[in-house]
C-alpha cells in the first residue's frame, strides 16, 4: 500500500474551504474531544459507534479511517489501519499511522484499501460528490465503506434529557455543515448508486454536569461567546441532579463499493 503516494491530479487537493478551516480551529483547541466524550458512553448490544465500525471491517483488512482525529479508532482497527485527517491530532488518544489530507483528494493509490470507516464526519464534508469519488478510487472493488452518522438527541425526553434542554437554550447559530444526502438512506443510495444499510442505535452519555457539558459544549454550532451563558443556564437547571441525563441517537451506515 503506497500510503504516501499523491498523484497530483485532483483539483481539490489544496483547497481548504472556510467551513473546513473552522473545523480545523475547533479541533486544534479541543484535541480528542470526540473520542474522549463518546467512548465513555453506555451502549446497548453492539457497543458504541467505535465498536460498530471495528465490527464492520473484515479481519485483516487494509482499512482507512477517514477524518481520524486523535487516532483512537485507528488504534483499535489493527496494524493494517491508516488514519487520514485534515488536521490530525497528535494527542495521546490513540496510535497508528496517520496522514494529513482532504477527503476530497485522498493522498493514496487506487485500490489501496479493502475498507474505509468514518466516525461522525461524513455528514460534515463539503464537496461530497468528490469525497464519494475518492472513496470509490481508493477502496478496492468489492470493498466496504461504513460510517457512524447522527449525534442528535433522541425523540424521547421522558427524563429531562440535557441535550433537549441545551438545544432550547443555545439555539445553535453557527455555520451549517455538510450535504443532506450524507444523512439519509435515500441520499446514500443516490451518492453510491447502491443500496446501503442503516442501523439505528442510542448512546447514553449521562454523567456529572461537567461530563455532560464536555459533550454538549463541544457543539460545532455553539457560538463561543455564548458558551458561558448556556453553560450556566444548564448548570442551574440540573443543580439538584448528581447524574445529568443525556442520550443521543446514531446510525451505522454501510455500503458495498
Amino acid at each position: 500500500m503506497r500510503q504516501g503516494s499523491v498523484d497530483g491530479r485532483s483539483a481539490h487537493a489544496g483547497k481548504v474551504t472556510q467551513r473546513e478551516a473552522v473545523l480545523q480551529r475547533f479541533h486544534a483547541v479541543r484535541p480528542g474531544v470526540t473520542s474522549a466524550t463518546l467512548r465513555r458512553g453506555a451502549a446497548g448490544p453492539g457497543g458504541d459507534g467505535y465498536d460498530r465500525l471495528v465490527a464492520a471491517v473484515p479481519s485483516g483488512a487494509r482499512v482507512l479511517d477517514l477524518a481520524c482525529g486523535d487516532r483512537f479508532l485507528v488504534s483499535r482497527l489493527g496494524p493494517r489501519a491508516v488514519g487520514v485527517d485534515l488536521a490530525p491530532s497528535i494527542e495521546p488518544g490513540g496510535s497508528g499511522p496517520l496522514v494529513c489530507g482532504r477527503a476530497q483528494a485522498l493522498p493514496f493509490a487506487a485500490a489501496a484499501f479493502d475498507a474505509c470507516v468514518c466516525h461522525l464526519a461524513f455528514m460534515l464534508f463539503d464537496e461530497l460528490d468528490a469525497v464519494v469519488s475518492e472513496l470509490r478510487r481508493v477502496i478496492r472493488p468489492g470493498g466496504v465503506f461504513a460510517a457512524v452518522l447522527g449525534g442528535g438527541p433522541t425523540a424521547d425526553d421522558r427524563d429531562g434529557c440535557a441535550f433537549h434542554r441545551f438545544l432550547a437554550i443555545a439555539a445553535p447559530r453557527g455555520p451549517g455543515y455538510g450535504d443532506r444526502r450524507a444523512r439519509t438512506e435515500a441520499g446514500w443510495a443516490a451518492l453510491f448508486d447502491a443500496r446501503p444499510t442503516f442501523e439505528r442505535f442510542e448512546l447514553d452519555v449521562s454523567g456529572s454536569f461537567d461530563d455532560v457539558w464536555r459533550f454538549l459544549g463541544a457543539s460545532y454550532q455553539l457560538a463561543g461567546d455564548d458558551a458561558p451563558r448556556v453553560r450556566e443556564a444548564l448548570r442551574v437547571a440540573y443543580a439538584d441532579r448528581a447524574v445529568v441525563p443525556c442520550r443521543l441517537v446514531m446510525w451505522l451506515a454501510t455500503v458495498g463499493l
